[in-house]
């Protein structure tokens, strides 16, 4: 059984052509999030190859867990780029309480992303933490 991950744009309003041209092309953060999940994906290619040959549960448990992780990171650079771009933008459009709902409907879904050690850009508090010392 495969995994299937659809990536498409929906908006709960209606865009005009230009909108529609521009939205279309990749930010640089949706660039980024799609390298980390072919990443992701090789990642998991891993974890069934340790599967098939029988590898020790606990490396298999690592692993998974290191795949969570890394779609969880995902997740947050998507989230980051959404509040910059078509949340901004419906935000100045007048459609804030709908793309606020529509947010808040995505994030119930995310603790990793409304927890405690959450970080917007990509990072979790700890590595950020991390990054500020050195």
């Amino acid at each position: 059984m495969g995994i299937t991950l659809v990536i498409g744009l929906r908006r709960p309003w209606p865009t005009t052509e230009e909108e529609t041209v521009t939205a279309q092309e990749l930010t640089a953060k949706k660039r980024a999030a799609l390298n980390r999940l072919k990443t992701v994906r090789g990642h998991l290619d891993g974890i069934i190859r340790m599967l098939e040959t029988d590898a020790y549960c606990v490396d298999v448990m690592k692993q998974i867990s290191a795949a969570q992780s890394a779609l969880e990171r995902t997740n947050r650079v998507m989230l980051h780029n959404h509040l910059e771009t078509c949340f901004s933008e419906a935000v100045l459009r007048g459609r804030g309480a709908i793309a606020i709902d529509e947010l808040v409907d995505a994030l119930k879904f995310s603790p990793a992303l409304t927890g405690p050690d959450a970080c917007l850009n990509g990072t979790t508090a700890d590595e950020a933490v991390e990054a500020g010392k050195s």
